[in-house]
């Protein structure tokens, strides 16, 4: 089997229920839901040859991550910074109806051009350049097989947008559920979109 590196969102946590925005000030864990999604989809990568597991270092992506480890038999998930949620700024640990009352212009700025985030956040760029650079240390340790990485809805729609070479705007048109991801295979020294599987839970 070539490289390939299967990225996937964490299944759904204490946050995306109550309409909460996290990155640096909340934590959040899964829900029993979202530990339900997780044990449905990583049976289906039974049998893939699975070379090793990252994951963001927050909880909801390590709750999941061990999912995946525990499910796949993959003895140790490793922690990488790169696969960490976008820094929100002044909108973390907010409700989006609370900032849709107070701040909307500079919300539905933030959505529709992720290159003006929030006071203090960090732009969809800057989450394209440490997956990019994830994803190429990927590339220089690891040879075939596959490996996991278990991120955050921003940093897949930062690896489709580099992969594409699109617009950092076009990010309004991308939309990651929980336990969604995107799959990559190893090519002429770069990584292809191969499948953007969406699986039935």
């Amino acid at each position: 089997m070539p490289l390939s590196v299967l990225l996937v969102r964490h299944g759904e946590s204490e946050a995306n229920i109550h309409n909460v925005i996290v990155s640096d000030r909340f934590d959040p864990a899964l829900t029993d839901y979202g530990r339900q999604e997780t044990q449905s989809l990583a049976p289906k990568w039974q049998g893939q040859p699975v070379s090793t597991i990252y994951s963001s270092p927050l909880r909801r992506t390590m709750e999941t991550a061990q999912i995946w480890a525990e499910t796949l038999n993959v003895p140790t998930v490793y922690p990488d910074p790169r696969l960490h949620e976008i820094h929100l700024g002044a909108f973390d640990g907010q409700v989006i109806d609370d900032i849709l009352r107070t701040n909307p212009e500079d919300y539905n700025q933030w959505k529709h051009n992720p290159e003006s985030p929030p006071q203090g956040g960090e732009k969809l760029s800057a989450v394209g350049a440490r997956m990019n650079a994830f994803l190429d240390m990927i590339a220089s340790q690891y040879h075939e097989g596959l490996v996991i990485g278990v991120t955050h809805a921003d940093c897949l729609k930062a690896v489709t947008l580099s992969i594409l070479e699109a617009p950092w705007t076009s990010a309004q048109f991308l939309h990651y559920g929980n336990v969604a991801g995107v799959f990559l295979e190893y090519h002429d020294n770069r990584f292809q979109i191969h499948a953007l599987p969406v699986i039935p839970i």
